[in-house]
């Protein structure tokens, strides 16, 4: 096995464990006295968001899509005619008194984690249970970093591209998908969620798929199986797709991470002196390189 696949395995085994104990140290309420730091409006009263906007006229919903306009206009919601307390806190105390609301720019992601799956702890992508899990939330990236409840866009985001709003924090990744071989992600035939899961960490880099089976999503005469395997495919134990190819973009062909002499990075007792010179799989000898079913050197 290899030390990718066993690194894998060891954090599927500890995983179960891990997330027992973070949802238990979770369990935070944060409309709980004690919570949150000068926080004044545990025991104040609602007053509805026709009084918020008396003086957050500026919040005034010009959509209907909006959260505050979803509630507000849903007389089956618990929180009917209180669209911005059900996210901002009971706001009895907050006249005159800023710590009388809860302003989401100051709260720690795992209290705006908190607020957000009251209403959100299973929809869609998003699953809490994934989510305290993922390399987001450990980078602590909160809901409201991305998200907004003020927005009337697809998914309430705070910048309706999606891609430029992955940027905002994935800046390098606009060059590699700019290189001379690259996923079409710049020119929308694939988006970022193509491949990745925002809200989940349930796979490494928060892929939607483990590892190669991933790329079989859109590479299927790749997978096999074939009598044949080449070493480093998973298939075969070895790390998979990545030995060979970056995933976002390169500037050599088929996204390879070099573009002559890839090969010998494994395969070090054949160089130039006893084979051609060229790409062993360009060269017309081994172009079955992802698996064969008739020649175990992958000869046509």
């Amino acid at each position: 096995m290899s030390k990718q696949n066993q690194s894998r395995l060891s954090l599927s085994l500890g995983l179960v464990f891990f997330i027992s104990l973070l949802l238990l140290s979770m369990e935070v309420r944060s409309f709980e006295p004690g919570v949150i730091e000068g926080y004044t409006g545990y025991d104040a009263a609602k007053v509805g968001s026709a009084t918020c906007t008396m003086c957050h006229s500026d919040q005034v919903p010009e959509s209907l899509l909006t959260h505050v306009s979803l509630i507000d206009n849903n007389p089956g919601n618990e929180e009917y005619g209180y669209g911005c307390e059900g996210c901002h806190g009971p706001g009895g105390n907050h006249n005159g008194d800023p710590a009388g609301i809860l302003n989401p720019s100051k709260l720690s992601s795992e209290i705006i984690t908190d607020i957000c799956s009251r209403c959100h702890s299973d929809l869609n992508s998003f699953n809490t249970d994934e989510w305290v899990v993922s390399e987001h939330y450990f980078a602590d990236v909160s809901c409201t970093d991305c998200h907004s409840g003020h927005t009337d866009n697809q998914w309430f985001l705070v910048n309706s591209d999606r891609l430029e709003l992955c940027y905002t924090c994935h800046a390098e990744k606009r060059s590699e998908f700019s290189m001379r071989s690259h996923h079409p992600v710049n020119e929308g035939q694939v988006g970022c969620d193509s491949c990745h899961n925002v809200h989940s960490g349930t796979y490494e880099g928060q892929l939607i798929k483990d590892g190669d089976e991933l790329c079989f999503t859109c590479h299927i005469d790749k997978q096999g199986p074939f009598a044949y395997d080449h070493p480093v495919s998973m298939a075969a134990g070895g790390d998979g797709c990545q030995t060979c190819h970056f995933a976002h973009g390169s500037n050599s062909d088929d996204l390879l991470r070099l573009p002559q002499r890839l090969c010998l990075q494994c395969h070090t007792d054949r160089g130039p002196s006893t084979h051609f010179a060229g790409t062993c799989w360009s060269a017309g000898c081994h172009v079955e390189i992802h698996g064969s079913n008739t020649d175990p050197l992958f000869f046509n």
